[in-house]
Formats: structure tokens, sequence, C-alpha cells
């Protein structure tokens, strides 16, 4: 059995690429690489399909499965996955995990990290995933910044030295699916032209402050926010708290510690988190 860890990744705002080579296609912005992430635990079966298990359920698990089929076509594999915060909420973790799974099935086979990344970027971006978020995960940084798109060496990724040692990740409502909303030509056009301006204004002037008022600029101008949420960045900024929306999902990234933010948001799921610069890695080999 072969074990592997991967970050998650918040996407606090960005610029959606598209492009014919798949590895070009994907996304600039700004995101935060999280401690929490996702497990994955891998061993290859005899016979029969590829199984998957999302968090004790069995799952279709369309990304994880086209990272196997990529990299291992002709073989079947026992997949657990144990995800650290809730999926379809903006915490990337749909590349988190076909990151760690790509890396069990690169160990298994004695291929290169390169192309566990290659895998689970073009698992992400044909399936419906996030565009930007196993780019930010393959860079080692706190807070990572896609100055340009696609997967590196293709895009280009850089460390914007920004570091959070606490932070509160707080879910307000129900999932969002990224591919329904970047599928909406309308939406598309506002994310992708207001995202321009964010990045315009946060590329050069990286800060923890910037990151917030951007984020913030950047969720309203796309007119994603719901009224909770709205609410929510209100009441905490009434507070002296920092926060934004994460993207695409009904949840925030807060510059505070939880026991703080549950007394301004009452009845809301919460997670105590930090940025980190540790890689993704396998970390057990029986």
């Amino acid at each position: 059995m072969i074990s592997a860890f991967c970050p998650a990744h918040i996407t606090c705002f960005f610029q959606p690429v598209d492009a014919v080579d798949v590895l070009a296609k994907g996304s600039r912005g700004a995101g935060i690489r999280l401690n929490l992430g996702t497990t994955v635990e891998l061993e290859e079966r005899s016979s029969g399909e590829s199984r998957v298990t999302l968090d004790d359920i069995d799952s279709d698990a369309p990304i994880t499965k086209a990272v196997l089929n990529s990299l291992a076509p002709k073989r079947s594999f026992n997949v657990t996955v144990k995800n650290d915060l809730p999926t379809g909420q903006g915490f990337g973790m749909s590349a988190s995990g076909a990151i760690a799974a790509s890396l069990c099935v690169c160990e298994l086979l004695g291929l290169r990290r390169e192309e566990a990344f290659k895998a689970a970027h073009i698992a992400e971006v044909t399936c419906g995933g996030g565009l930007g978020d196993v780019s930010g995960l393959i860079c080692e940084a706190h807070q990572p910044i896609r100055i340009s798109a696609g997967l590196p060496p293709i895009g280009e990724v850089i460390d914007s030295e920004v570091k959070f040692n606490n932070l509160t990740l707080a879910v307000l409502g129900p999932k969002l699916n990224t591919f329904d909303i970047l599928s909406d030509m309308r939406k598309y056009t506002r994310i992708s032209e207001v995202g321009a301006l964010a990045m315009s204004d946060y590329i050069d002037n990286a800060s923890k402050e910037a990151l917030f008022r951007v984020s913030n600029k950047f969720s309203s101008g796309i007119k994603m926010e719901s009224i909770l949420m709205s609410k929510a960045i209100r009441e905490l900024k009434e507070r002296g708290i920092r926060s934004g929306m994460c993207m695409l999902g009904n949840s925030m990234f807060i510059d505070s510690f939880e026991d703080v933010v549950r007394d301004v948001l009452d009845d809301v799921q919460l997670f105590t988190a930090r940025s980190t610069d540790v890689p993704a890695r396998v970390i057990r080999k029986v």
C-alpha cells in the first residue's frame, strides 16, 4: 500500500484563461496553500475496475479515475481518499486528491513527480474541476501567485512571501459547482474581466492586507457573494477582522482565531488552519 498527502489550496481571486493545449489552460490568480488537505491510500487490485472510496463513501470520482487511467491504463486499484475539508467549497480538494493519487501511482510505477502533476492538471481541467489549483500546489510557497496560466513550466507561479500562522475557514452554505459557473458565458466573461483587474492590482503589491482587499473587491465585482456571505464579510470587518470568499464556494477564509470568529458567525461550520510551504509527498510505502 502507498499513501500520499497533498495540501489543500484556496483561490482568493482568479482570471480564467482558455487554450487549445490543455497544459496551457488554467487561470492566473492568487491562493493560499493550507496545512489541511487530502490523504490518499492506494493498493493495486488483481482484477476489475478501480474502486474509489471518498470519505467512507463509494464514489464515481471522475477526476481521480481519470488520473489512474492516464498513468496506469491497464491496471486497477483500490483507492481511499480522506479529506480534511469539505469538497465543492473552494478548498481545492479535487486537485489535492488528484495530486495525492497521482503521486501514489507514480511511486508504484517509478515515474517522476512531474508526471503526477501533469496527470492531475489534465484531469482537473478536462473533468471540470479547478483551473489553477494544481499549479498553485506545485509552488512550495505559503501564498503562491499564478502570474501566467497553465501547468509549469508553461505556466509560471511565484512566491508572494505572504504567510498565515492562523486562519479560520467557514462554510456558510451549499456547494457550488465550478463547471456550471464557468460554463455560463456571461459569468465567465465577468469573472475574466474582474480577475484581470484583480491581478493587476495585486501582482506588484502583494501583502496580507492587499490579499483581503483585492479578494473582497473581486467577489463583489463578480456578483457571486450570497446575502449571507456579504453579511458575514461586513460583520467581521466591523469587528476589525479581515476575511474573503473562497473561489468557488460558499466558504470564507478569515484572518483570526476560531473562537473569535465563532463570536461573530453563529452556527456555521468552522475549521482551523494555517498556510504551509510543505510539498505534496508520499508519506508511506508498505
